[in-house]
């Protein structure tokens, strides 16, 4: 018989975490709920067959983020229209995009039909449910508002793509700027270079000292080459070292903080994300522990991550959520005072949704200002070394010009 991993939260709030015997998923969650404990997370033990019992079935096509969300905003308009659950995914099936749509809702319908409930349709379905968008759907579940619930997750979802194309827009400029200096670059050093260099030699003349340090730039591009894509297999290689390694990411993440403008942005950013994600589920009905755990999971900086663990583990026993986040030192003193005051006037998610708002706009703030430095002194230095490039391509031109009249 398959085994479970679970982790599920006792009648006192505690967190269990074991391994259970049963023939489905569904079944080990009911066993569960008649040992007197509300399911967390629920998956089979296993790699291969874990991954497949998450993904549904092995041609299950993984979907975008984009996709999540538009699923999500338009499954929450019609459940807050009062269309039957059925009657709602096979709209949704009709109206599909893309293939990928089409086949998530057509087996998140058949395992409805099937006798599962929304939140075990959808989290046996695709990994792209997380453990946090089920937790939000269960809620509206158990409180009889699926429609709220999606549409509180589909804010957060459409909130945090709007920061993401947001931060990828302010970057584009730049990389545009690099791109067009490293081809200008190019042409400079391996094709005009190379057609003026030729006439010195010939004539027995020396090469003007610029047009001799391109040349020699133009002889060592293998050694160049090679350096660079040694500097990047090298940046991939450590970052999947680190990635298996928790201690080397944890002291890399926390030297990240660190840095002058981007530990700022970084700390800005995973500080929206955690307090959008559980103000979001605590608005919609989910416990508060509960919807650390999830929060918790959604801060990209694992040494950032790894504090607020220790907040949770605070809660838990018993200890308040404003005063475990003031324990984090990489926290602004604002947002555990915030908490606390949401917490004395019993709005924790309203407040943690304005912190999370608040944070937000700062961080885009900053980018924008970060971005209006960069760009001016990117065009400066790339226009700076370009035109040294074509300078001394000009002047060994002159220098023809002089011996030919010689």
């Amino acid at each position: 018989m398959p085994q479970f991993h679970y982790r599920a939260y006792s009648a006192q709030g505690e967190l269990d975490e074991g391994e259970i015997e049963a023939r489905s998923r569904e079944e080990a969650e009911d066993m569960l709920w008649a040992r007197g404990l509300t399911p967390f997370e629920t998956r089979p033990t296993g790699g291969a067959k874990g991954s497949a019992a998450k993904n549904g079935s092995g041609g299950q096509k993984r979907l975008k983020p984009a996709d999540v969300t538009a699923f999500t905003r338009d499954f929450a308009t019609l459940e807050e229209a009062d269309v039957p659950l059925d009657r709602a995914l096979r709209i949704l099936v009709e109206q599909a995009p893309s293939p990928a749509r089409r086949q998530l809702t057509e087996e998140v319908l058949r395992r409805l039909l099937d006798g599962s409930t929304l939140s075990d349709a959808l989290a046996a379905t695709s990994s792209a449910f997380g453990d946090g968008y089920i937790s939000v759907v269960r809620a509206g579940e158990a409180m009889g508002n699926i429609g709220a619930a999606l549409a509180q997750m589909a804010d957060m979802l459409e909130r945090r793509q709007e920061l993401r194309a947001r931060i990828q827009s302010a970057l584009i400029y730049p990389v545009v700027l690099i791109v067009l200096a490293l081809v200008s670059t190019g042409i400079v050093i391996g094709v005009l270079a190379p057609a003026v260099a030729p006439i010195f030699s010939e004539s027995g003349k020396p090469m003007p000292s610029g047009l001799q340090f391109i040349m020699n730039l133009e002889d060592q591009w293998p050694f160049i080459l090679g350096f660079l894509v040694f500097a990047v297999g090298f940046f991939f290689w450590f970052r999947s070292y680190a990635a298996a390694r928790p201690p080397v990411k944890l002291a890399v993440d926390r030297r990240m903080l660190d840095l002058p403008v981007i530990g700022s942005l970084k700390a800005q950013y995973d500080i929206a994300q955690f307090a959008r994600t559980l103000g979001a589920m605590l608005k919609a009905g989910v416990p508060l522990l509960q919807g650390l755990e999830s929060a918790v999971q959604s801060v990209g900086n694992f040494f950032l991550r790894e504090q607020l663990a220790a907040v949770v583990d605070s809660v838990r026993n018993g200890g308040s959520l404003s005063r475990g986040l003031a324990e984090i030192k990489q926290l602004p003193t604002v947002v555990p005072q915030l908490v606390a005051v949401g917490e004395e006037a019993g709005q924790l998610a309203p407040m943690l949704l304005r912190v999370a708002g608040s944070f937000e706009r700062s961080t885009e703030r900053s980018i924008e200002r970060a971005m209006s430095l960069l760009t001016p002194l990117l065009t400066v230095m790339i226009a700076g070394l370009v035109g040294a490039l074509v300078l001394t391509v000009m002047n060994a031109v002159l220098g023809i010009n002089e011996l030919a009249t010689q």
